[in-house]
Order: structure tokens, then C-alpha cells, then sequence
């Protein structure tokens, strides 16, 4: 049993490590293919329905399979995903991010960004004639346009590899433990499995913070930064690393037996049966075999009268609606915490994911082991932890409701969120991106390579704030001259600009209070995590027990992990202000959100 429990703990913490890093890279997926939130959503949805395949099944014939060689199957085809889910890296050639190309001459300082040959791309003016069919149609006939499937295939193909190992694992824990043990070794293996989204996050910021083609691009040559919007991590190779670790999850299982002594009984029992079956005749082992098979065939008739005895039973049924809503809530949240962070607080998506990593999961970890402590200790019945666990669940609600509070101003940029005066807001986002300041200019609509003026205000590119020169290359060019910064300085003699967003002060000193109150909910959600799953065992019969939690897994995830991330990322696309255009000139990701709206 303690062979089991060790491999176990490491089986769930290899698919907690895939599965948090995959969660962490989805705004670098987002990018790197150029598709919107929604399709990210659909791209991590696929793990659940992958997982939904089999699960019901998986669950259900759980005691009557030899669930270790299952469960070694599924870890095994979990790395098959990760590996899969690589190879787009491979085929779509070197990134290129949207930038205006400045010419330079003979001298050290380049020609102006402001002026009719600045760039390649569509003016204003012709934005304005192009229909949206004409448009896209360059985008659906190249085959990098869906490269993303590779990825959505092998969230599918983890999706599958992960369902047996939570139901089997615990139903095979739950069976061969002394009952008082069981809670706390379920309790010890989900905990420790808990790392494995913590040092995924890590691996996952460390990636994101890594340009995408690490090794074949000359780094000091790229003009962004991680705080860019525009910036792509290395995505691909946390996903190597992960397909790794799910390969070697699978090796211990191969070896452990069908079933185990009960834990305490005399185990010399076990060991004399075991002995007898290996003299048996050759024709009683074949009956033997039959008696399996025909086990199995029976199992599979009584399918739906347990499923009926399941859905009879009230607490079972007010549980699964309980598990229903907190799946949608905790998905949604998880799938776009980093993006949320990044556009509301001015941090970069490498930092996000690491603080994620560092505090939100321990604090969990910590939240999850003392609410199995607490029943083990004080010994607690059914009522007693349903009581704890609704406590838990209230106050962390409350504290919810102070989220309203976070609030951040919206970046200025110009013509979008700010007039070109800077003396306020505009009311409507569909407004002019030209003023007299840039008229000259023949600025292109489509670019998005943000300089920040003096003034504190962001211009979708250099030329759109008039910039006549520039001095410097890659990183620290700087803009000079620049006529739109000139006129909402009044004059003043500051008309420069350098490259990038302009920072929010004001966002980046509050985000420790956030952090403050996202790491309390997180702690007091998860205290009443572990009881709320001790409900589900102890108000089932012991035979339905591993059906119950593949039940309660289908629900969550097919009416909560599916819809989820689908629904929030559609609800994200729609507080966009500023879309990035992809080279054959179809909408590609989201530059600039409405943080008000996103919040």
C-alpha cells in the first residue's frame, strides 16, 4: 500500500505539473497562433473532453479492472499529449511580431517614422475601403492558421491519460486502508499532488519569460520585452519537460498487483492464496479468467440501476450541483488569472505565473492538508463536516465581494482611450485614430508597436504620434520630435518617445492587496475542500464509491471545466479595444482591454 501511495502521490502530481503549466502558457498559445480567448477556451476545453470520453466508463468498471495498469496506460498516454502538442514549434517556422520597420540612412540617427514610406501595411484610409471578406481571405488557405489543432489534440489525448488516475487511484486507496486512514491518505496523496501545479507554474514562468525561439534568434535584436503584449515565451519547451515526467508517472504501476491485503489483516492470508492459485491446473486458471470476463459483462448490465441509486440519493445530488458551480468559477478563474493580472495590474505574464506558483498553490496545498487534519483529528461525522465545510464556503464568498474594489485605471492610448487633447476620456472606443498632429502621416491602422510619450500617453506606433526621428536601435531606439506629444505637453519641449506601453503606477501599487485577499480566498476555499470530498464517500454505499467520484468528475467537468474557459474567454473578447493584425491581415490576438469591463 505504501508503494501505491508513493506512486500515486507522484502520478498526480505529474498530471497537476502538465496541467498547471498548460494552463499557465495560454496566453503564450494565444499569441505565438494569433487566435482569440475564445479559441483558447475551446483549445483547453479539449482536455475535458477528452477526459469525459472515458471517465464514465473508466470509473465504473474501476474494482473489476487491475486499475495499477490502468492507471500506468493513462500516465502513459498523457505524455503521448504533451509530446504532441510540441510539434506546431517544429512546423510554423520563426515568430514575427507586429513592428514598424524604420528605414535608416548613412548616419546614426534613422530616418523619420513619421512619413509616407514608413512602413508596410494598410493607411487609415484604406482601412477604411477594405471589407472584412477580402480581409481574411489570405488567412484560411495557409496551414499555419491551424496549427493550433496539434495542441487541441493532445490536450484531448491528456485529457484521456489523467481520467483513470484520480477515481482508480482513490476507489484502490479507499478499498485496501483501514477506514480511519483512508481520509488522510487521500487526503496526503492530493496534497502532494498539489506540488505538481506549483512547480508547473514556476517552469511555466520561467518558459514565458524565454523568447519563443530561444537558440536560433539573436536575443539583443528584439525590441519588446515580457511586459509586451506582443511578447511569446518559450511555450514548447515546459511541454518536452511534462511529457517526461508523465513517462516516468507511468513505470511503477506496471508492477503492483490487482489487489491488495487489507490494511491491518493478517497479510500471511493473502500469501497462502496467492501460492494455492499458482498449483492450480491450467483448466481452473481458464475458468478463472471467464469468471473475470463474465464479472465484467455482468458490472456492465448493472449500469444503470446504479446509476438510479446514485441520483436517488439527495446528498449526492446537492453535492454534484455544489461541484457543478465551483468548477465554473475556479476554471474560468485559473484559465485567465495571468492574463487578468497582466492587463489590469502592468505585471508581466512570466511574474503572474510565478506568484501564482509560489503563493496562491502552497497556500491551497496548506488549506486542502489541514482540512484533512481536521477530520482525522476531531474525528468529525458527516453533519459535522457538512456544517465546516459550509462555513468555509460563506466566508470565502463575502470576501469575494471586495474584488470590486481592485480597481486600476484603463492605459491611455491614444484615439483609443484618450483624445489626442489628453484632457479626457472618450466616450466611445470607435473613434479616430488620426488628428491634425498626424494627418501628414500616412500612418498604417493595422501595426501595433506601442511608444510611450513624454506626456504619459501610449500611441499605437510611433507614427501615430508624429515622430519625424529616431536615435538608437532594437530596444532602446528613441522617438524624437514627435508633434502629437508636443501638442498635449502644450507645448512644453517634451516631444520624445521611447518604446513600449506607458506604465500605470498607480495599478502596480495596488496589486499587492490583491494578491493579499486572493491568497485568503484561495486558503479558506480550500479548508473546506477536503471535508466537502469526504462528504461524497460517506454518503454513498461502499460499492458505488469509485462510480460516485467519476459521476461527480463528469459533472463538474461537462456543465463546468467544459463551458467554462469557452464562455469567459467570449466574455473577455468582447471588453477588447485594439486587435492585432496577422501578416495576411485577419484579426489575430488582442492587444489592448477595457480593464474596468475585464475586472
Amino acid at each position: 500500500l505504501q508503494i501505491f501511495l508513493a506512486a500515486l502521490a507522484f502520478s498526480f502530481f505529474a498530471k497537476g505539473f502538465s496541467g498547471s503549466y498548460m494552463k499557465s502558457m495560454s496566453s503564450q498559445i494565444e499569441r505565438r497562433f494569433e487566435i482569440s480567448s475564445s479559441i483558447v477556451g475551446i483549445i483547453d476545453g479539449s482536455f475535458e473532453i477528452g477526459n469525459l470520453m472515458v471517465m464514465v466508463l473508466v470509473s465504473y468498471l474501476g474494482p473489476r479492472v487491475h486499475r495499477p495498469k490502468v492507471i500506468a496506460v493513462g500516465c502513459l498516454v498523457m505524455s503521448v499529449g504533451a509530446f504532441l502538442s510540441v510539434m506546431p514549434q517544429f512546423l510554423m517556422g520563426r515568430y514575427n511580431y507586429e513592428r514598424v520597420t524604420v528605414t535608416v540612412d548613412n548616419s546614426s540617427t534613422s530616418v523619420s517614422a513619421c512619413s509616407p514610406a514608413s512602413s508596410e501595411g494598410r493607411s487609415v484610409t484604406d482601412a477604411a475601403e477594405a471589407p472584412s471578406t477580402l480581409k481574411n481571405f489570405g488567412c484560411e488557405k495557409t496551414t499555419n492558421s491551424y496549427l493550433w489543432l496539434f495542441v487541441l489534440v493532445g490536450n484531448l489525448l491528456r485529457g484521456i491519460g489523467e481520467a483513470p488516475v484520480m477515481p482508480l487511484g482513490v476507489s484502490y486507496i479507499d478499498d485496501f486502508s483501514k477506514e480511519e486512514n483512508s481520509a488522510f491518505y487521500i487526503g496526503l496523496v492530493r496534497s502532494s499532488g498539489m506540488f505538481g501545479p506549483t512547480l508547473g507554474f514556476l517552469l511555466g514562468s520561467f518558459c514565458a519569460s524565454l523568447w519563443v525561439d530561444i537558440g536560433v534568434v539573436d536575443i539583443d535584436a528584439i525590441s519588446i520585452n515580457p511586459k509586451d503584449t506582443r511578447w511569446v515565451g518559450a511555450w514548447w519547451l515546459g511541454l518536452l519537460i511534462c511529457g517526461a515526467v508523465n513517462f516516468i508517472a507511468s513505470l511503477p504501476f506496471w508492477f503492483l498487483p490487482y489487489s491488495l491485503p487489507k490494511e491491518g489483516e493478517n497479510e500471511n492470508l493473502k500469501i497462502i492464496i496467492k501460492s494455492k492459485l499458482i498449483l492450480l491446473p491450467k483448466i481452473c486458471q481458464n475458468k478463472f479468467v471467464f469468471s473475470r470476463v463474465y464479472s465484467i459483462y455482468l458490472s456492465i448490465a448493472d449500469f444503470f440501476p446504479a446509476l438510479k441509486k446514485l441520483f436517488g440519493n439527495p446528498i449526492f445530488l446537492v453535492y454534484i450541483f455544489l461541484t457543478i458551480l465551483q468548477y465554473n468559477s475556479l476554471v474560468g478563474l485559473i484559465t485567465y488569472e495571468t492574463k487578468f493580472m497582466e492587463q489590469q495590474f502592468n505585471v508581466s505574464v512570466a511574474k503572474a505565473i510565478f506568484l501564482i506558483g509560489v503563493i496562491l498553490l502552497p497556500i491551497t496545498i496548506l488549506g486542502m492538508f489541514l482540512g484533512g487534519f481536521l477530520i482525522k483529528k476531531f474525528k468529525l461525522h458527516i453533519t459535522e463536516m457538512t456544517k465546516f465545510a459550509c462555513i468555509t464556503f460563506i466566508v470565502a464568498y463575502l470576501l469575494n465581494l471586495l474584488y470590486f474594489l481592485c480597481s486600476c485605471e484603463v492605459l491611455q492610448v491614444a484615439g483609443l482611450t484618450a483624445p489626442y487633447s489628453g484632457l479626457k476620456h472618450l466616450s466611445s472606443p470607435q473613434n479616430s485614430f488620426m488628428a491634425s498632429c498626424n494627418a501628414d502621416c500616412t500612418c498604417k491602422l493595422d501595426q501595433w508597436d506601442p511608444v510611450c510619450g513624454d506626456n504619459g500617453i501610449t500611441y499605437m506606433t510611433a507614427c501615430f504620434a508624429g515622430c519625424k526621428s529616431s536615435t538608437g536601435m532594437g530596444k532602446n531606439m528613441v522617438f524624437h520630435n514627435c508633434s502629437c506629444v508636443e501638442e498635449q505637453g502644450h507645448g512644453l519641449g517634451n516631444s520624445s518617445a521611447v518604446l513600449g506601453q506607458c506604465q500605470r503606477e498607480s495599478c502596480t501599487k495596488a496589486f499587492p492587496y490583491f494578491l493579499a485577499l486572493q491568497t485568503a480566498c484561495a486558503f479558506i476555499l480550500a479548508l473546506g475542500g477536503t471535508p466537502t470530498y469526504m462528504i461524497m464517500f460517506r454518503s454513498v454505499s461502499p460499492d458505488l464509491k469509485s462510480f460516485a467520484v467519476g459521476i461527480e468528475t463528469l459533472g463538474g467537468r461537462v456543465l463546468g471545466g467544459l463551458p467554462a474557459p469557452i464562455y469567459f474567454g467570449a466574455l473577455i473578447d468582447q471588453t477588447c479595444l485594439k486587435w492585432g493584425i496577422k501578416n495576411c491581415g485577419a484579426s489575430g490576438s488582442c492587444r489592448v482591454y477595457d480593464v474596468k469591463a475585464f475586472r
